[in-house]
């Protein structure tokens, strides 16, 4: 994920040079922008202080309105637009680029694929750009976007109501249309994975279209950056049995890693 907070969006600009925010909540925003959310969980992990401290920036951050606080973290307030699609394929960060590479590598040619939103996905299909003849399902319409590049490519977008943080489908309608298929690979990102094993997000919405997109796929990737270990979203979709392999840039926490071992989930780790 891109650490950097990204200033095409007017409203957001505009707002931050009124109000006095820390270098640190300016960092908070950066990471609520690329990701769309962050838990108080991972922000204190991530910036290396106490959860009350995280806390408390979010509380500051949403009563300026440039966060929307909800349980367990924050969000985008409605209204506030994402990073354009040339910013946010040129901030794709290292991490996210290993992840892409690691996960189009367990993919081969002329496969079947379903991919998930966010922008992990996004540095996934820019990595499958090498690949031949790929069937792609995917409600996402910036992967969607990457992959129309290929002309040997067939990509299915499926429809439904389109949000403007993260140029996502969702909704029934979405649901509707990826039930139709039958893919031989799915490649997910998830909210977080906590010490239970739990897959997680926090986005009422998306439950119903990942649960169906994880039906509809024989093989199952979860592509995972650090962040998203032992954070404490709030909507359980899954859990790491459900996974054939994760994907990740970093070893994951011991009692995630046991879970994995004892479900026979494979754990690739993204090399530099």
């Amino acid at each position: 994920m891109a650490d950097s907070y990204h200033s095409d969006d007017l409203v957001m600009t505009q707002a931050m040079t009124k109000l006095e925010i820390s270098d640190r909540q300016e960092h908070i925003l950066g990471l609520v922008r690329d990701r769309g959310f962050v838990s108080v969980t991972a922000l204190a992990r991530s910036l290396n202080v106490s959860e009350q401290t995280a806390r408390r920036d979010l509380v500051h951050l949403a009563d300026q309105g440039l966060v929307a606080k909800v349980h367990g973290g924050a969000r985008l307030p409605h209204g506030v637009s994402d990073t354009g699609y040339d910013q946010r394929i040129g901030s794709f960060s290292e991490e996210n680029a290993r992840i892409g590479s690691a996960v189009a590598a367990q993919i081969p040619e002329e496969a079947t694929v379903f991919i998930d939103i966010g922008t992990t996905m996004e540095a996934v299909a820019m990595a499958l750009l090498g690949h031949k003849r790929l069937t792609v399902v995917t409600n996402h319409l910036t992967v969607a976007s990457i992959l129309s590049n290929r002309p040997n490519f067939q990509v299915m977008l499926a429809g439904g109501h389109l949000r403007q943080n993260d140029h996502a489908t969702t909704g029934e309608a979405t649901r509707l249309f990826i039930e139709q298929f039958r893919v031989g690979y799915g490649v997910f990102g998830i909210g977080a994975i906590n010490n239970k094993g739990d897959l997680l997000d926090f986005n009422f919405r998306d439950i119903g279209v990942s649960s169906t997109a994880m039906r509809i796929a024989q093989r199952k990737i979860f592509a995972v950056d650090h962040s998203k270990f032992e954070a404490e979203e709030v909507l359980k979709i899954g859990h790491l049995s459900d996974a054939d392999i994760i994907v990740t840039e970093s070893a994951p926490p011991r009692p995630v890693a046991r879970i994995a071992r004892r479900c026979g989930v494979e754990t690739v780790i993204a090399k530099r």
